[in-house]
């Protein structure tokens, strides 16, 4: 499998839109690895990871087309991760072409499908035109579910109140990735069942919003808590030390570079660091 790294920045981005911190400031100067757009994942061209509103510029400057995506995956409904006026963009009034395309496919939770029809309806669209060019399908926690080739196990995160929200279990011919960001520490739950289910990771994935700072914010990860991650899923022999380890999802309250975090991350905690158009086979 080969993952491509969209999007590495949590909702705000780096540089924000509305900010002039010191990272922010150093990022536009910088440019390259510095500039961190929205979080969004495209595994093997094929299947994606969330639905944000970068994802236009995400695939332009991949040189691709959403007409490759049969397949979508939502970790949950904030609006870094899924911009929910898009449901109206697939129609015959928006591209001639679309009615020649299959149905698009969108896995995630039963209560942000609800958020989407909720959205349709305000717009005064209808529910049986929509269905003709999207078809919604609910998952649930801890049960794996079959993609076109892929299997995907949802697991609780750690993110999102009121809400159910994923982090992702993703397998394809003998590999796996470990799809975990957005998302505070998790439980022991997920380690568990991966282990009784005799599941190894090829990646791991990790939330690293915080950068090498302790705060209690809710939600996301710094890079020691996702060490603790590491280590209890070393301890239960899902991961060892052939797994890839890399930490994704940056806020520009983590107070560093790309090459900050990179030694930090490398020197202290044994990950890596993802950046915008990074591409790892699997």
């Amino acid at each position: 499998m080969e993952i491509l790294y969209m999007g590495t920045a949590a909702e705000e981005r780096i540089p924000g839109m509305f900010c002039n911190c010191a990272l922010c400031q150093k990022a536009l100067k910088l440019g390259g690895k510095d500039i961190r757009t929205r979080a969004q994942a495209l595994i093997d061209g094929k299947l994606l990871v969330d639905f944000g509103a970068d994802t236009y510029d995400h695939f332009l400057k991949a040189g691709r087309t959403l007409w490759d995506i049969q397949n979508v995956l939502l970790t949950h409904s904030h609006p870094d991760h899924l911009t929910l006026e898009v449901f109206s963009s697939r129609n015959h009034w928006m591209s001639a072409e679309t009615c020649k395309y299959p149905t698009l496919k969108v896995y995630t939770s039963a209560g942000v499908i609800e958020k989407i029809w909720r959205v349709v309806e305000a717009r005064g669209l209808e529910k049986e035109q929509i269905e003709k060019f999207w078809e919604f399908i609910p998952m649930n926690y801890f049960e794996p579910i079959e993609i076109d080739g892929y299997t995907v196990t949802p697991f609780p995160a750690n993110h999102a109140r009121g809400e159910q929200a994923y982090i992702f279990l993703i397998e394809k011919d003998g590999k796996s990735l470990f799809y975990g960001n957005d998302t505070g520490t998790f439980g022991t739950e997920v380690e568990e069942w991966l282990a009784q289910n005799n599941k190894y990771i090829d990646l791991l994935s990790l939330d690293c919003t915080k950068g090498d700072i302790e705060t209690p914010y809710y939600g996301h990860m710094s890079m020691s808590q996702g060490r603790e991650i590491a280590d209890r899923f070393l301890a239960q022999g899902v991961i060892d030390d052939k797994t890839k380890l890399y930490y994704t999802h940056f806020a520009h309250g983590c107070k560093m570079t790309h090459d900050e975090l990179e030694k930090t991350a490398k020197e202290k905690y044994g990950f890596k660091i993802t950046y915008d158009g990074f591409r790892l086979e699997v």
